[in-house]
């Protein structure tokens, strides 16, 4: 995951998911899952820019949409105390 901040008053998501992590079926639920894993998390009021991508392909990861709350948990508490 790889973050920037902002000009805006909200955060914004981009989602780069290679042929690598497995068929476009696949690739397109991942981000489904992903993004509404942003709409439910605290970062959508930062001002960031967030882009993610997976680094494993789907055979190999066991817990993706856990694996990226957890993620943008991080993200959001990490840009709040530097806030």
């Amino acid at each position: 995951m790889i973050y920037t901040a902002n000009t805006l008053q909200h955060a914004r998501l981009g989602l780069a998911v290679s042929r690598k992590y497995g068929n476009a079926v696949q690739r397109n639920r991942l981000k489904r899952q992903w993004r509404e894993c942003f709409r439910n998390s605290g970062i959508r009021r930062l001002a960031v820019d967030v882009l993610a991508m997976p680094t494993r392909p789907q055979s190999r990861m066991n817990r993706p949409v856990e694996d990226i709350q957890q993620a943008f948990e991080r993200l959001r508490c990490k840009l709040e105390q530097a806030a």
